[in-house]
């Protein structure tokens, strides 16, 4: 999704940002923090706009999207910054705190996902932009699934992400 973005001209770059505690998903397993970053690393290795940001590393927890994207606007007041989320996230969007001054304040793009289609009654806001982009039929759930069991992961992540998967897995 990230290439696409960029490749399509709707952002100058998209900066992965690994949360070190999704305020939605506590108490979920989550691989350390250094380890996800490197699978960030390697995944984007080759890869035109892309880049890896640790922006969260030092805001307390629980951290929340918006004091995310107030950090990025005190640290480069230059840019201009879009959140992108699934519409997964978007049918939920109304619980993110203080959801309604990302929306006031920032563009937030939303990308298709399986089983969530565009609101029938269209984006009600107007700094929220729906992007008809190829979907992709992938979970944290079902790779940590095939993880679990063994199972290949060539079709979902690259290469390089998927022997570094292994190994750490390996090692626990």
């Amino acid at each position: 999704m990230a290439d696409y973005l960029v490749r399509q001209s709707l952002v100058d770059e998209v900066w992965l940002i690994r949360t070190p505690l999704n305020p939605l998903k506590a108490g979920a397993e989550l691989m350390g923090n250094e380890e996800r970053r490197a699978m960030l690393q390697l995944a984007i290795e080759g890869h035109r706009g892309l880049r890896v940001s640790d922006v969260e590393d030092d805001l307390p927890l629980p951290n929340y999207t918006i004091c995310t994207l107030r950090r990025l606007q005190e640290l480069h007041p230059d840019k201009e910054y879009f959140l992108v989320i699934g519409a997964d996230n978007w049918q939920i969007f109304n619980q993110w705190k203080d959801w309604q001054v990302i929306l006031r304040d920032f563009h937030v793009i939303v990308y298709p996902r399986p089983g969530y289609p565009l609101p029938e009654e269209g984006v009600k806001y107007s700094t929220v932009q729906w992007v008809d982009a190829p979907m992709f039929n992938i979970s944290s759930t079902e790779i940590r699934q095939r993880l679990k069991l063994g199972q290949s992961l060539s079709d979902w992540v690259d290469i390089k992400v998927e022997k570094f998967l292994h190994h750490v897995i390996a090692k626990d």
